[in-house]
C-alpha cells in the first residue's frame, strides 16, 4: 500500500471513530466523586448518563482502581425512612437521561485504597456491551455541597 493510501485509510478510521462510539448512544456528563472523610474507606460517585440511541440500555456495573468494590445503589422510601439499597442495574431509556445524584441513585466506592484527592477513573459497563471510561474530579465536602445544591 502506498503512503498516500495508508494515510487515507488512517484518516478514515480516525474520523469514523467518534461516530462508531455514538452508535451505542450512551454518554456520561458531569461526573464527580465526593471526597472521602479522613480515615474512611467509602464514598460515592455521581453523574448524568445520557442515551441518545433508539434502544434502551442498562448500567450493569462499575469499577474503579481506587476501590476494592464498586456497586450501584438507589435510595427508596422504606416504612418510616429513606433506605439505601444495592441494585443490579439502572435502566437508561432511549432518548432519556438518568441522573445519579446525592440523595438518589449513585455509585458506591468501597474499600478505598486511601484518601482520594484529585481525580478517579470510573469504568462503566452497559448491557449493550458499551464500556465507558470516565475521569471524575474528586470534590471536597464544601465543593460537593455547592455542586449538589445546583442539581
Amino acid at each position: 500500500m502506498t503512503m498516500k493510501k495508508t494515510l487515507l485509510v488512517f484518516l478514515f478510521f480516525l474520523l469514523a471513530a467518534p461516530f462508531a462510539r455514538g452508535e451505542a448512544g450512551i454518554s456520561v456528563k458531569d461526573p464527580w466523586v465526593r471526597q472521602n472523610p479522613p480515615g474512611t474507606s467509602v464514598t460515592a460517585a455521581y453523574m448524568v448518563i445520557e442515551n441518545t440511541g433508539a434502544t434502551a440500555d442498562e448500567l450493569l456495573g462499575v469499577s474503579c482502581g481506587c476501590s476494592a468494590e464498586a456497586s450501584i445503589h438507589v435510595i427508596e422510601m422504606g416504612e418510616d425512612s429513606m433506605v439505601m439499597k444495592e441494585v443490579p442495574s439502572i435502566a437508561v431509556p432511549p432518548g432519556a437521561s438518568v441522573g445519579l445524584s446525592p440523595g438518589g441513585s449513585h455509585l458506591m466506592l468501597e474499600g478505598l485504597s486511601g484518601d482520594i484527592k484529585d481525580n478517579v477513573v470510573l469504568e462503566l459497563k452497559f448491557r449493550s456491551g458499551a464500556r465507558i471510561s470516565v475521569k471524575a474530579p474528586v470534590l471536597s465536602p464544601s465543593a460537593a455541597q455547592k455542586r449538589s445544591s445546583h442539581h
